[in-house]
């Protein structure tokens, strides 16, 4: 009788997990094993909480429809994408997922979403590009870039740059790396050849550059948040500033200062045609015109609070905004067009803070 119970008791429990996966599975559009190419596709990447070794990747097709959770982890036999995934980039039509409090770089099949490769023992890894060379460029935490090459993943070189390198971006025969200051303040830009991959310049500007674009002029454009941090006022606080550079000469052309020292400006797009810059600022969004000689502060997009992330897609000028919310439950990712007008919202996993669109 006993044996009964059991074998009945075993069926019951087999019976309840199917129904429990069966439930969790209706929450997605489309399973992945569809045999879609993801590379058509959005991919957002979610930090995770932090220290729970939850990053992930939500993926949906380019209308905004058929939304597939942890599509990395479903990919390659549930082996978690790592702690804190940081950033998503292509290089020669590749995905690398910087995944930053693991210490590694994930090269995976855009199509598919498998892995292909790992660069591993990298410290805190941030933002990675790839120049026209086919070589990729990490910054780290350990106050360097590393160039490797995108194909085997070898690493050709370190360079130090200033503390706690972050975004950097291919300018001409250079690579510009703003240098936030990781866990303390940094002011610089290490300006870096990209065939001698030596430091030709230091560029002071003002504390934690947070992002950087080039014009249709030419003209780089940095993006410097201030002392401080939005949200926790401080004595030490400082303004903002939006400085325009002549790449020629590291000149500065335009020094834009924001108004309040407890404002301060994150992150920095341009649109397709290179004459519009926009942020993230308290309210919400701005824009810039890159031949105004003033700061416009023109808003647009309304939003209290601020917003965690933010890209902006050439192919069809849609702006696409990031809210991590409380990074305990799943966040939201807003596409916008030019005018601020909504598109559309995409519910994400946890601390959405990156998209990549390849095509």
């Amino acid at each position: 009788m006993r044996s009964i119970i059991n074998k009945l008791s075993v069926f019951m429990m087999m019976v309840f997990v199917a129904v429990i996966a069966i439930s969790c599975e209706k929450d997605e559009d489309i399973p992945p094993d569809t045999g879609l190419d993801y590379g058509d596709g959005i991919f957002i990447i979610n930090e995770g909480a932090f220290n729970s070794g939850s990053g992930s990747v939500t993926w949906y097709n380019r209308e905004g429809a058929g939304r597939i959770d942890n599509l990395y982890q479903k990919q390659n036999s549930l082996v978690p994408l790592g702690n804190t995934a940081q950033s998503m980039n292509v290089i020669n039509g590749v995905g690398f997922i910087v995944v930053n409090n693991a210490n590694l770089v994930r090269k995976v099949s855009l199509k598919s979403m498998q892995q292909m490769d790992q660069l591993e023992n990298v410290n805190l890894p941030r933002f990675l590009i790839g120049t026209d060379n086919n070589f990729a460029w990490l910054t780290t935490w350990d106050n360097k870039v590393i160039v490797f090459d995108s194909e085997n993943l070898a690493i050709i070189k370190k360079i130090t740059t200033g503390t706690g390198p972050e975004k950097l971006l291919e300018v001409g025969e250079e690579v510009w790396v703003l240098n936030q200051g990781g866990y303390s303040i940094d002011s610089t830009v290490t300006i870096i050849g990209k065939q001698s991959m030596e430091v030709k310049q230091t560029l002071m500007v003002y504390p934690k550059p947070t992002g950087i674009q080039v014009d249709k002029n030419g003209l780089v454009w940095i993006i410097c948040s201030g002392h401080g941090w939005n949200g926790w006022p401080d004595p030490t606080d400082s303004r903002g500033h939006l400085v325009c550079v002549d790449p020629s000469d590291y000149s500065v052309v335009k020094d834009l200062e924001f108004p309040a020292t407890d404002q301060h400006p994150e992150k920095l797009e341009i649109n397709s045609t290179g004459d519009i810059l926009y942020y993230i600022y308290p309210g919400g969004i701005y824009k810039q015109e890159t031949n105004a000689q003033d700061l416009q502060l023109t808003k647009v997009v309304n939003r209290s609070g601020v917003f965690y992330g933010l890209d902006y897609h050439h192919s069809s000028d849609v702006i696409i905004a990031c809210d991590a919310g409380d990074f305990m439950q799943n966040g939201w990712v807003f596409r916008y067009d030019q005018t601020g007008a909504l598109i559309d919202s995409l519910e994400a996993g946890v601390g959405p803070t990156d998209v990549c669109i390849p095509k």
